[in-house]
């Protein structure tokens, strides 16, 4: 076992809750508190209008949630709120938080007593499920992680992402993550105190032996750094707008609504700017599909510009503001509760 040089957490917390779909579905979701004083829905990533919000101290996020307990506009349904985590370069001194989730379990079976002793840290779920957390040295793992297939595709902007894995006995359904832009709910009190340790080299071999892994297929928005090494942006065909719509908020919806009256068949200048307005509402991913499926019927829609395009804006987006006064209205005007 090496333990870390320094046991402290980075700004990895945000808060979370649990908030029903119009299906009736129960999901699992980053949460902040309005300039109200309100619990609403977190959307866009850190680097979205809201960034700030995802990347919280523990101290900053228990000081957040204890006030807001202690305050009078609780309501109805915030017995779910709790510090949390979102994966997104979260730490633990010099190592990233490698998280596995069991989503079915045999707690008899040979992977889950081995990946439950290893683990520095272990949370239990509402319904009884299993969040065991790891420290890994990202770059002595990459190239054992590479070789069992377990690193995102290279156009991806996580590490490692991958779900819904079977172990090969059949017994356990695991997601793994690190680096990841993954929200991470937690339901019981998150213990600050708990450190992680390097088990890199370990983690490696228990997946290595108890998972038979596919590499990833490589789609999606090629990051900067993909394109300092030469490699040409990676294309796929966009989401209809029914997938699109599941990924929305109500806010973000009345915004794609507007956004379809507006025509892709514009000059170049004002195409960047609603992107960037499409950035600051929907974040990197969802944006990055918003404006492709807004571009692609403009009748200069070339993907691959379209996809450099997309790159620039989000290095650009962090420096700029959302200028659609209408957009801006929408987001605060659904800043309501999220439960």
């Amino acid at each position: 076992m090496n333990p870390t040089t320094d046991n402290h957490y980075n700004n990895c917390f945000t808060l979370g809750g649990k908030s029903k779909r119009e299906s009736g579905a129960i999901i699992k979701v980053p949460m902040f508190i309005d300039s109200d004083g309100y619990p609403a829905k977190l959307w866009g990533g850190k680097g979205g209008t809201l960034g700030r919000y995802y990347a919280l101290s523990y101290e900053r996020a228990t000081q957040i949630f204890e006030r807001y307990l202690n305050g009078n506009k609780r309501v109805r349904g915030d017995e779910s709120l709790r510090v949390s985590l979102y994966l997104d370069n979260a730490m633990c001194g010099d190592l990233h938080i490698f998280v596995i989730d069991f989503d079915r379990f045999d707690e008899t079976s040979g992977f889950f007593q081995s990946a439950k002793n290893l683990a520095d840290k272990v949370t239990r779920s509402q319904g009884g499920g299993y969040h065991m957390f790891y420290g890994i040295n990202k770059d002595t793992a990459a190239p054992f992680f590479d070789s069992i297939n377990l690193l995102a595709s290279k156009a991806a902007k996580s590490f490692v992402c991958s779900t819904g894995n079977t172990t090969l006995d059949g017994a356990n359904k695991v997601d793994f993550f690190c680096d990841a832009r993954h929200f991470i709910y937690e339901w019981e009190p998150w213990d600050n105190s708990v450190g992680l340790t390097d088990k890199t080299q370990q983690l490696y071999t228990l997946i290595k032996d108890n998972f038979t892994l596919t590499r990833p297929i490589e789609t999606g928005w090629t990051s900067m750094e993909h394109r300092a090494m030469g490699r040409a942006p990676v294309l796929f065909q966009p989401k209809d707008e029914n997938a699109l719509l599941e990924l929305m908020n109500s806010a973000q919806r009345e915004i794609f609504d507007d956004l379809k009256t507006l025509s892709p068949d514009c000059t170049r200048e004002e195409w960047f700017s609603i992107g960037l307005n499409i950035w600051h509402v929907f974040g990197d991913d969802l944006g990055g599909d918003v404006f492709r499926f807004w571009s692609e019927p403009g009748h200069s829609y070339v993907p691959q510009g379209c996809a450099v395009t997309w790159e620039n804006i989000i290095v650009r987006g962090p420096n700029t503001r959302l200028n659609n006064r209408g957009w801006d209205a929408i987001l605060h005007e659904n800043m309501t509760s999220a439960f």
